[in-house]
């Protein structure tokens, strides 16, 4: 096939599968099922959003890690759900979080630093840990009653 024949081809097929690249990096999938926080909507243990989450450092446990948020005890009595922008690849399989803040006080903006390693916060892949983008901060109620 002369080349003048086949460029046409080998551009649709680029611009093709650039196309598939970007719906799948904007989170389109085939069914509406709902990310991040929107899959507690109507959780009784989802409470009031807030601008901070401090004492950071004394972070005891986290639990219930999906693709986008995370439960985060700072303390026996407080814990609070960060939902983190998409794209956070081992949250949903993270052995070890920490936050990465500019003070004792986790905002909008500040970082979870997430890894799949049980032995700290190195990355299985070698690739090191991954940083996670904080989106959200919500009160959360562990002992409010959660419909069957």
């Amino acid at each position: 096939m002369p080349k003048e024949k086949s460029l046409p081809i080998v551009y649709g097929t680029l611009v093709f599968l650039l196309s598939a690249c970007a719906t799948a990096a904007n989170g389109a999938s085939k069914d509406d099922t709902p990310r991040g926080v929107a899959l507690y909507e109507n959780d009784p243990r989802l409470g009031e959003a807030v601008s901070r989450m401090c004492f950071v450092s004394s972070i005891d446990s986290f639990s219930d890690n999906e693709e986008d948020t995370v439960v985060l005890e700072v303390s026996p009595t407080q814990s609070y759900l960060v939902e983190v922008s998409r794209g956070c690849s081992t949250l949903d399989s993270a052995q070890s979080i920490a936050v990465d803040a500019a003070s004792n006080c986790a905002t909008k903006g500040d970082h979870l630093i997430v890894s799949d390693s049980a032995f700290g916060l190195q990355g299985s892949s070698g690739f090191g840990p991954e940083k996670c983008f904080i989106k959200g901060i919500y009160e959360w109620d562990e002992d409010a009653v959660q419909e069957e």
